[in-house]
């Protein structure tokens, strides 16, 4: 397969591409699906910061030096998250592998399954894109503490824009299975376990904060 075979093929039938990828593993292709994630949530950093008009202060230091430094950690944190993420993913879930008895390679085969099933998540997060320039301008008070961050997440976009990403995550699950399955050569019982211990870190690492601003 060559690599837009590749890409339709993670969509359309991920088993047989994975295999497909698991024997002749290219990293570039890994690395430029994970370049392309990082560009878009960049962008989305970007834009949902954009769509935020910050008010009040922290002891003593204004909004809009709040904001500034909160774009430019929503920004790097992007950039970090996927670049590391990326391989550390990878390693969590070769390791994992280990105990059911893997016989897969971390570099090239696995970080390349895993590059690819970062294909869900560039959606995703386009989706997300459009949702938040679809957003009217809302205020911000950091005076206000988990009081302001409740009303941002309660918005009905913010929400449909946090469906989506969960719906996102268990897409990526999906892949990620058969990625690990063929790529570390396990059965299906042993590659769901792996899998599923990373989905639930996912949904407690990404969704942790909304839940508890929203239950506060």
């Amino acid at each position: 397969m060559n690599f837009v075979e590749r890409i339709t093929g993670m969509i359309t039938k991920p088993d047989e591409t994975t295999k497909d990828i698991a024997k002749e593993p290219r990293i570039e292709e890994g690395l430029m699906i994970v370049g392309i994630y990082m560009i878009f949530m960049i962008l989305a950093a970007y834009f949902s910061f954009s769509r935020v008009k910050y008010t009040g202060s922290i002891q003593g230091i204004e909004a809009s030096t709040l904001a500034m430094y909160m774009m430019l950690g929503g920004v790097i944190g992007a950039i970090i998250t996927v670049l590391i993420g990326w391989p550390i993913i990878t390693g969590v879930a070769h390791v994992l592998s280990m105990f059911f008895g893997a016989d897969g390679k971390f570099y090239p085969n696995m970080l390349t399954l895993i590059g690819y099933t970062a294909i869900p998540l560039i959606i995703v997060t386009i989706i997300s894109i459009a949702l938040t320039l679809m957003m009217p301008v809302t205020v911000y008070d950091f005076s206000q503490g988990m009081q302001a961050a409740k009303a941002t997440y309660g918005n009905p976009i913010t929400i449909l824009s946090t469906i989506v990403s969960l719906l996102g995550s268990i897409w990526t699950a999906y892949m990620m299975f058969y990625a690990v399955k063929n790529g570390e050569k396990l059965d299906a019982k042993g590659a769901l376990i792996v899998v599923g211990l990373l989905f639930i870190a996912n949904l407690l690492l990404t969704f942790g904060s909304v839940i508890l601003a929203l239950l506060m």
